[in-house]
């Protein structure tokens, strides 16, 4: 009688240990596939979190820009409405002589063509310590006398009644001092206009 129950668990045994190592492969697998979802998972969070952080700083740019081409028209025709800009000196540091604006170059004769060139940019302050830096600066484009009127051509100063139209670049930029515009830079560029009084 030994015997004959000897035989039979001796089978079932076999059968038993066969599949215990069949769920061990199969449950090896889950973990891999569960470790294969976390991972990629993980890769898709930190993905989005980049893209969230670039987004937040073109935002911040974009508003620091945006900000310092206003100061710039501001200064412009705000408290010197009327009032014609002068070219800046040759060794003007700064677009900005004696408190009032001056224009860097003319844009018609500019061989930079669309270029900019914030070296005589004037720096925005009021921004935040940790934020980016502003700065603009203001370029001639031409002046337009009604019908009848005309600047006087060899100094080709405006008359009164006639308009004065400049360009304002601007950019913010989280590098120390100005920069070119780029992948460092975000610039923006307006035109304005104003009555000489």
């Amino acid at each position: 009688m030994n015997s004959n129950l000897n035989l039979s668990r001796g089978p079932r045994l076999k059968k038993n240990s066969a599949e215990q190592g069949a769920t061990l492969v199969i449950a090896l697998v889950m973990l891999l596939l569960l470790l294969m979802l976390a991972i990629t998972g993980m890769r898709a969070i930190t993905l989005e979190s980049r893209i969230a952080a670039n987004l937040l700083e073109q935002q911040q740019l974009f508003e620091v820009a945006d900000g310092t081409l206003r100061d710039g028209e501001r200064a412009i025709i705000g408290a010197y409405q009327g009032v014609r800009l002068v070219q800046c000196p040759d060794d003007a540091k700064s677009s900005m002589k004696d408190g009032v604006p001056c224009y860097v170059s003319e844009a018609k004769a500019d061989s930079l063509a669309l270029s900019t060139n914030f070296e005589k940019g004037v720096e925005v302050e009021g921004f935040n310590d940790k934020g980016p830096n502003g700065f603009w600066y203001p370029r001639y484009i031409e002046t337009v006398c009604p019908k009848g009127m005309s600047s006087t051509s060899a100094l080709n100063l405006a008359t009164t009644g006639c308009s004065e139209y400049y360009e304002v670049n601007a950019q913010s930029t989280r590098k120390i001092g100005s920069t070119n515009c780029g992948p460092d830079a975000l610039c923006l560029r307006s035109s304005i206009n104003q009555f000489i009084k």
